[in-house]
């Protein structure tokens, strides 16, 4: 029984489709607090709604409900999340916080399901790079450090 649990351990992970590539920004110095209502603000202005029951202010994690759309050429159902960490152990306000987020995307390939998906109709369709882009530069602006050098004179 021993020699089985690592394999059943594997494939139970392999099968979670938990696998992320996170996009990463360092933040200037500031207060947690003033970090994590910078991500709200973000999240906000792109129609994000935090999901409170993963959202957790004192843990730095901020996570969106799921938002619906329709993929092409088929017509799929689609949804996709936002979730972002405050990586709270490797930061402080001196120093600034290290942040991470990706966006999560599902679809039903099942035509047949498409008009009232349940919860295990949905697969992961990997991440949205360009709405991770889009958030990225929005986060960039509003937390990320200031450049101190000028931009170069007009001709």
């Amino acid at each position: 029984m021993l020699r089985q649990s690592p394999c059943l351990l594997a494939a139970l992970f392999a099968s979670c489709g938990l696998v992320h590539d996170w996009r990463e920004l360092q933040t200037e110095p500031m207060a947690i607090g003033t970090c994590f209502d910078g991500i709200e603000h973000c999240a906000r202005g792109m129609k994000f709604v935090a999901d409170d029951s993963v959202t957790d202010r004192g843990l730095g994690i901020w996570q969106s409900r799921w938002r619906q759309r329709v993929k092409p050429p088929v017509g799929k159902p689609a949804r996709y999340r936002l979730r972002v960490e405050i990586l709270v152990d490797d930061g402080s306000p001196q120093a600034g916080w290290p942040l991470r987020f990706v966006v999560d995307q599902e679809v039903v390939d099942n035509l047949r399901k498409a008009t009232s998906p349940e919860e295990g109709d949905w697969s992961s369709d990997g991440q949205d790079r360009e709405i991770e882009s889009i958030y990225g530069e929005a986060l960039r602006r509003r937390l990320a450090p200031r450049s101190d050098t000028l931009a170069p004179p007009r001709s």
